[in-house]
């Protein structure tokens, strides 16, 4: 009997922001899936392994993370398959902010040409990438200590409260 073999996986190690704070660990990935199809909507557990959890210094070998739990991932490779090249066809920079329970995340959010930021969010799966962000906690300003910056963000629409598009502020 013949069983099929796995693809080769690539580890690609992120943070995970929840509610109980941010995990760090890595992600088994199909070698040529992007990081955004592997965290589509399907199962409902997220595996991640040699996992920090908040507050601790010890690495765990494995935790089943519900994937519904997950605010946002952010890669820390800077290689990382993020998306499929040429899955957003034509596109235009716009400067937003999700309103998460732990602040605002400033960004930069790739829009199809001729499409409105609202419409765009409406027709997205359960993901959004942003490019340059900054996490800043409410009552803050970018600058502040207590500000996080992220090169990359890919975030669950799910756990967002609301996306500010900042007026006339196409990049």
């Amino acid at each position: 009997m013949h069983y099929p073999s796995t693809p080769p996986l690539r580890l690609s190690s992120v943070n995970l922001l929840t509610d109980l704070g941010w995990y760090a660990g890595t992600l088994h990935v199909p070698g040529r899936q992007s990081l955004v199809d592997f965290l589509a909507p399907g199962s409902h557990i997220v595996k991640l392994t040699r996992a920090r959890i908040p507050n601790e210094n010890e690495r765990l070998p494995f935790i089943a993370v519900r994937r519904d739990a997950i605010t946002l991932v952010e890669p820390t490779q800077g290689d990382e398959l993020v998306d499929t090249p040429g899955s957003g066809g034509r596109t235009s920079s716009h400067r937003v902010g999700c309103l998460l329970p732990v602040g605002t995340l400033h960004g930069t959010l790739e829009v199809l040409v001729n499409v409105r930021v609202s419409d765009f969010l409406r027709q997205q799966p359960g993901l959004a990438v942003l490019h340059d962000c900054v996490l800043v906690p409410y009552g803050q300003p970018p600058e502040s200590s207590q500000a996080r910056k992220l090169r990359i963000a890919l975030v669950n629409l799910n756990r967002v409260t609301g996306i500010v598009e900042w007026v006339n502020q196409q990049v």
